[in-house]
């Protein structure tokens, strides 16, 4: 297909849903393994097609469907559609996590992922859920709302050290999840670094230090984490089980720890400064 429509064609659409059939959690939560490596075989066969085309032409990668999806599939035991609640995914904190790792991987891919989004936003595999009264925001809502809100300017690439699980799938999959952003709101040298991690490991906590290349960490660092007492909470009409809570430290220097709690998302939100100032 590239070959014919390399000329005339800016993006190539590829879809990921994945689920939990398995009640397997380091299973699922390793899903973003198998995006990562779809992402970098189509740019493969991408690059691959360009051969010998001027280098001005580029095709990016619009992951324009993606999401958790496999409870709700439209049929009962005998096959009769259940009505117009057949798509209507109930989401929980695992669920939440792997759409963190998702995003994860948009950001860590932005040479070549230029277009992410999900194709539905409300009841269908949504994140905000209604009825005929009220609405809900599901677990999966909040760590979209805060890479919407707070990840631009620059992907970086991060060096991770962090120790891991065996997949039945991927083989050793690293507890840390991790992407990071840099934007610089003016003219100063000084910026904003956004730091994304999942916590994988489902009942420890784990303790980084997290350092700074050519810059330092300065002031105050805002903290969100989306977390809930255990993997299967969910939240519902009136009650709010998992959400981000907001909290602050401050950082000064080159280093900085952070203890990421157990099956949770955090982001860390702070200011970098040249190294002297």
């Amino acid at each position: 297909m590239l070959q014919y429509l390399k000329r005339q064609i800016d993006y190539l659409a590829i879809h990921l849903y994945v689920g939990n059939r398995e009640e397997n959690y380091y299973e699922f939560l390793s899903s973003s393994v198998d995006m990562t490596e779809r992402i970098r075989k189509t740019e493969g066969v991408i690059n691959a097609a360009l051969t010998g085309e001027p280098r001005t032409k580029k095709i990016h990668i619009a992951f324009d469907e993606y999401n958790v999806w496999y409870r709700a599939r439209g049929s009962d035991a005998l096959g009769k559609d259940q009505g117009r609640n057949i798509l209507e995914e109930r989401y929980n904190l695992e669920d939440a996590l792997v759409i963190a790792t998702f995003l994860n991987t948009f950001v860590n891919q932005a040479q070549i992922v230029k277009i992410a989004n999900m194709a539905q936003l409300v009841n269908v595999i949504a994140p905000i859920f209604t009825n005929e009264k009220s609405m809900f925001l599901q677990t999966i809502y909040y760590p979209l709302q805060l890479f919407a809100k707070n990840v631009k300017g620059q992907a970086l690439e991060l060096f991770v050290d962090s120790p891991g699980y065996e997949s039945k799938r991927f083989g050793l999959v690293p507890y840390l999840d991790t992407s990071a952003s840099y934007s610089n709101d003016n003219s100063s040298d000084n910026g904003v670094l956004v730091l994304n991690v999942v916590n994988r490991h489902l009942d420890q906590a784990i303790e980084v230090e997290i350092e700074a290349q050519d810059k330092k960490f300065t002031g105050m660092v805002e903290v969100s984490e989306v977390n809930g007492p255990e993997i299967k909470a969910q939240n519902d009409f009136g009650s709010t089980k998992v959400k981000t809570v907001n909290r602050s430290m401050t950082a000064d220097g080159r280093r900085m720890v952070y203890r990421f709690p157990a099956h949770s998302f955090t982001m860390l939100k702070v200011r970098l400064a040249e190294i002297g100032k």
